[in-house]
């Protein structure tokens, strides 16, 4: 069965406890089946813990995300230093994963977020980029912890930026809890056919983004249709399709994501609005 997801990125590029505690009860109110943290923000293990109890006093099923600094660690760095600092950061994604109760762990785990050599991307880069990450998704196998690895469109990485590159990272990894994160505002820009290249990927992906194509509510825009649910309603897809949209509550974000409107009149309104939208496309 599909269950249907919010990334706490909408609220809050700052999360904690004391101030943010409030917004699990929002999403089990709303109908959400699971939270989303990013484990970048939510890192401290007692805030983790109390974000975890909550979640799971609620029924609510947590994943997370994850992403690399390109000036702490990089897996396509030319400096071997900072590719040895990737295991260290990556075990401690998981740890906090394990720590929320997550399950999952997705997001751009291949190279620094934002970081580019100024050409195209070379096989000795992607070679080192696997090579970095095998042991780290080896740990998270150990632990039980399934990774998402998510392409991402060519204004924010180089290595891998359609479903195809994903597949083809996913298959060099060679590991059974790894997979893809397929998010529809970054098809939105790669792919030339969205629910198809979704449909030719579908057993390997294990995470789904539904973002539109404007960042802003999901089904007011093209990147999310109907033609993309049908794809993961006739494979049999049991995992999430999390929201991940951004509007007021994430400043510091803002500007790196280059997002200078206002999509909802609230977060809460978006939330809500996305929400319903995905539970009526797997109704029709």
């Amino acid at each position: 069965m599909i269950k249907v997801g919010m990334n706490l990125l909408l609220w809050s590029d700052n999360a904690n406890y004391r101030e943010h505690h409030h917004l699990l009860d929002f999403c089990k109110e709303v109908g959400f089946d699971g939270v989303e943290f990013h484990v970048g923000i939510v890192s401290d293990f007692e805030e983790c813990e109390k974000f975890g109890a909550h979640a799971r006093e609620l029924g609510l099923g947590v994943t997370t995300v994850g992403v690399f600094d390109p000036n702490v660690c990089n897996p396509v760095s030319p400096d071997p230093a900072l590719r040895a600092r990737v295991y260290p950061e990556f075990k401690k994604f998981i740890d906090a994963t394990l720590t929320l109760g997550g399950t999952l762990i997705c997001g751009p785990l291949y190279q620094g977020l934002g970081y580019f050599s100024g050409a195209r991307a070379t096989e000795e880069e992607w070679r080192m980029s696997v090579e970095t990450m095998r042991p780290c998704f080896e740990y998270a196998r150990k632990a039980g912890i399934q990774v998402a690895v998510e392409p991402l469109n060519r204004f924010e990485a180089y290595l891998v930026n359609t479903v195809a590159d994903g597949v083809r990272y996913v298959k060099d990894i060679g590991l059974d809890n790894v997979g893809l994160l397929v998010d529809t505002m970054h098809s939105n820009i790669e792919e030339l056919d969205i629910a198809r290249a979704y449909r030719e990927a579908m057993p390997h992906i294990k995470h789904v983004h539904i973002s539109e194509n404007d960042r802003g509510i999901p089904g007011t825009g093209h990147a999310c249709g109907k033609e993309v649910f049908d794809a993961f309603k006739d494979f049999g897809y049991g995992g999430y399709l999390t929201i991940e949209a951004f509007n007021l509550g994430a400043p510091s974000l803002m500007g790196a994501l280059h997002l200078w409107r206002t999509f909802a009149k609230s977060d809460d309104q978006l939330a809500k609005q996305g929400h319903d939208y995905i539970r009526e496309m797997l109704k029709s």
